[in-house]
C-alpha cells in the first residue's frame, strides 16, 4: 500500500464520517505535512479549519473552501474504499510511514553535511544538529500536534463573521433560559457545567429543564440518570413540559380536562424532543464515556449531555476519596473536550449548609464535595438556593435563585432568579424576585437593639 493510498484513505474517512470523536483525535494528531500530495493536504487543512471552527465536516463547504472547482475530486476521495472504523488505524500507519521518510532524509542530510566538513567543529556542529532533529521527531508526544496561533486566528475570524451571519453552528449551546443565557453567553461545547444544590433544591428538574431548552433547538440530549429509572425521568419531563405537577400525574384520578389536555399538549412536545435516556446504577465513569462516544458518532447532532448524578458514579481504587473525585470530575471535562459536547454534571453539596444560621444558608463553591477538583475542572458552577426549604412562610417562596459560582465567561456571583411552581423552574420577573429576596435577607437579620440615651443634665 502506498503512502498516497494511505492519504486518501484518511482523507476518505474524515469526509465520510464527519466531525466524530475519532476524526477530531485524527485532527490532533496528524500534522498537514504529512500527506506528501499537495490536494490532499489542502483538503486536509480545510477539514481541519472546519471541524476545530464549527464542529463538522462537509464535502460541499470544503469544496467552496478550495475554490469551488474541486467538488468532482473530493467526490472521487469519498468513493475511496477505506472505512471510517479504521480512519484511526489508517492515520497512524500514514503518520508512521512519513516520519520514516522524515528519518531517512534526515539521515541522508546528516551524512552529506558530515561529509562537506572542512574541518572538526563543522563535523559536531552536523552530528549535534542531526541528533537535535531525531529525538525531536521520535520523542513521544502522544502524537498531540502543536498549533501555532497563526493558524487559529483565520479560523477564529471566520467564527465571528459566521456568528454575524447567525449561523446556527457558531452559537454556544443556550440553556432556554433566556436571563442565564444572556448572563453567561451560552456554555461552549467542550464546557463540564456542575449543577449543586442541597437535596430538595430541584437539581435534577433544573436539568432537565436544561435538556427541554437545548432539545428545542433540534440538538439531542443523552441523560445518564444514576438515580431515577427511565419512567420516572420521563414522568418528569412530561410534568415539567405540560406545567403539571408530578402529584398529579401518580393520582391521575384527580386530574381534570384542563389537565389531560396539558397532558395531551406535553406528550406531543416530547415526542418532538431527542433525548436519550440510560438508566443504570453502579456505573463507572470509564462506562459513562464509553456509551457517550458511542452515541455521538451514531447520532452526531447531539448537543449536551446530563449526569445525575456525580455521587453516583462508581469511584475507582485510590488512595484517598478526593483523587477518586478527581479522577471523575476529570474525565467529565475530557469527555466534553473530547466529544465537543458539553456536559451537564449534578452534584450535592455538603450538610455543612444546612447547619449554618438562618440567612447564611445561600451556598458557595466551597460547599461542594470534595470541592478542589471539581472547581478546578468545571468550566461554569450553577448553585440553586430556594429560601422556602427552610423557611415554608420566607416571603421569597416561590422564587429559586440561581448562583453562578463560577463562570469563565460572566462575573461569578451573579444571581438568576426563576419562579419554583408545581416542582418547575419557571420564568420571573427578575426585579420582583430580587425584592422578594431581600425581603427574605431582611426578616432574617437580627433586630436592631434601639440605642439608649441618658440625660446629662443635673437633677
Amino acid at each position: 500500500m502506498s503512502p498516497q493510498d494511505l492519504e486518501s484513505f484518511v482523507l476518505s474517512g474524515l469526509l465520510n464520517g464527519g466531525a466524530t470523536p475519532d476524526a477530531f483525535d485524527v485532527i490532533a494528531t496528524t500534522p498537514e505535512e504529512a500527506f506528501s500530495v499537495g490536494f490532499y493536504r489542502r483538503t486536509f487543512a480545510e477539514i481541519k479549519k472546519q471541524a476545530l471552527a464549527d464542529g463538522l465536516i462537509d464535502m460541499m463547504m470544503v469544496s467552496e473552501a478550495l475554490g469551488g472547482n474541486s467538488l468532482a475530486d473530493i467526490a472521487e476521495l469519498m468513493r475511496v474504499p477505506g472505512t471510517v472504523a479504521n480512519l484511526g488505524g489508517y492515520a497512524k500507519k500514514m503518520v508512521k510511514a512519513w516520519r520514516g521518510r522524515q528519518i531517512e532524509q534526515l539521515l541522508q542530510d546528516g551524512a552529506d553535511a558530515i561529509r562537506r566538513a572542512s574541518n572538526q567543529a563543522q563535523r559536531d556542529l552536523a552530528i549535534e544538529t542531526s541528533i537535535t532533529r531525531l529525538l525531536d521527531l521520535t520523542a513521544d508526544s502522544g502524537n498531540v500536534q502543536p498549533v501555532h496561533i497563526q493558524d487559529i486566528l483565520p479560523r477564529y475570524m471566520d467564527t465571528i463573521q459566521k456568528r454575524l451571519e447567525g449561523n446556527a453552528e457558531t452559537r454556544n449551546i443556550l440553556s432556554g433560559i433566556e436571563e442565564l443565557d444572556a448572563e453567561t453567553g451560552g456554555f461552549n461545547k467542550q464546557d463540564l457545567i456542575v449543577v449543586a444544590g442541597r437535596p430538595g433544591m430541584g437539581k435534577t428538574e433544573f436539568a432537565l429543564k436544561i435538556v427541554d431548552g437545548v432539545t428545542g433547538t433540534g440538538g439531542g440530549a443523552l441523560v445518564f440518570s444514576l438515580e431515577m429509572p427511565q419512567l420516572q425521568v420521563a414522568e418528569r419531563s412530561l410534568a415539567g413540559a405540560g406545567g403539571l405537577s408530578v402529584t398529579k400525574l401518580r393520582n391521575p384520578i384527580q386530574m381534570h380536562d384542563e389537565d389531560w389536555g396539558r397532558l395531551s399538549s406535553a406528550l406531543s412536545h416530547m415526542n418532538e424532543r431527542d433525548v436519550w435516556i440510560v438508566d443504570a446504577t453502579d456505573m463507572t465513569v470509564e462506562q459513562i464515556r464509553a456509551i457517550a462516544e458511542t452515541h455521538k458518532r451514531r447520532y452526531p447532532r447531539l448537543a449536551m449531555i446530563m449526569v445525575d448524578y456525580l455521587g453516583l458514579i462508581k469511584k475507582p481504587r485510590a488512595e484517598r476519596n478526593d483523587l477518586a473525585v478527581a479522577h471523575i470530575s476529570r474525565s467529565l471535562k475530557t469527555m466534553a473536550m473530547r466529544l465537543h459536547t458539553p456536559v451537564f454534571a449534578l452534584s450535592q453539596l455538603s450538610r455543612a449548609v444546612d447547619s449554618r444560621p438562618a440567612g447564611s444558608r445561600r451556598p458557595v463553591m466551597s460547599d461542594l464535595r470534595d470541592s478542589g477538583s471539581i472547581e478546578q475542572d468545571a468550566d461554569s458552577i450553577l448553585l440553586l438556593y430556594r429560601d422556602e426549604v427552610y423557611n415554608p412562610d420566607s416571603p421569597a417562596a416561590g422564587v429559586a435563585e440561581v448562583i453562578i459560582g463560577k463562570s469563565r465567561f460572566s462575573a461569578a456571583g451573579k444571581v438568576i432568579y426563576q419562579q419554583f411552581k408545581n416542582g418547575h423552574f419557571m420564568p420571573i420577573d427578575q426585579a420582583v424576585a430580587q425584592e422578594k429576596a431581600r425581603m427574605q435577607s431582611a426578616a432574617q437579620q437580627p433586630p436592631k437593639q434601639r440605642e439608649r440615651r441618658y440625660s446629662t443634665e443635673k437633677f
